[in-house]
């Protein structure tokens, strides 16, 4: 089923949307969410991710669905770790649609699919360029949400070398989509 049938049937208030979604979408969300958070934690935060998206769409309307409840469930996932963590040691979490929002363009493609794979394509492109020291450092940033001083004790570098090497790559990022467009 594709996305728009999905948000179709979401827009109906049909609970088949639920069902699809997590069909289509369940394991991904899973696999995002144990990166963040315990299982059980990660177990709640994806049903939660369904139920936000049953009271957001309407009127909510996304255009892709995974990055819509990408966004929910990190938002969820922060806000869970952030009261967690109250007394412990803060994590930080770092959306990719809000720290790269003005690297991805908005693609004038015929399609969905054709949108996600341009992107995709990019990146991938992008990334295969880069030493595999600094793909470590986007993919621990961007996707796993890791700050800029864990992702340096990690790896054994200085806070200053990690944060310029992330800073560097994301204007030759903003470049390369650029060029693509």
């Amino acid at each position: 089923m594709t996305d728009r049938q999905i948000i179709e049937l979401y827009l109906k208030r049909n609970e088949e949307g639920i069902a699809e979604t997590r069909r289509e979408y369940g394991m991904r969300l899973m696999r995002i969410a144990e990166g963040l958070l315990s299982k059980e934690d990660a177990e709640e935060c994806v049903n939660d991710v369904y139920l936000a998206a049953w009271n957001h769409i309407p009127p909510d309307e996304p255009a892709h669905l995974m990055p819509y409840l990408v966004k929910i469930l990190r938002n969820l996932a922060r806000n869970r770790l952030r009261d967690q963590n109250a007394l412990k040691r803060h994590v930080e979490l770092v959306e990719l649609s809000d720290e790269l929002i003005d690297v991805i363009p908005d693609p004038k493609a015929d399609t969905e699919a054709e949108a996600i794979h341009a992107v995709r394509d990019t990146l991938n492109h992008f990334l295969s360029a880069q030493d595999p020291v600094k793909q470590k450092m986007f993919v621990l940033y961007y996707w796993y949400g890791l700050g800029v001083g864990e992702i340096a004790e990690r790896l054994g570098f200085s806070f200053a070398k990690v944060d310029k090497a992330l800073t560097r790559m994301k204007k030759k990022l903003r470049a390369a989509f650029r060029e693509e467009s």
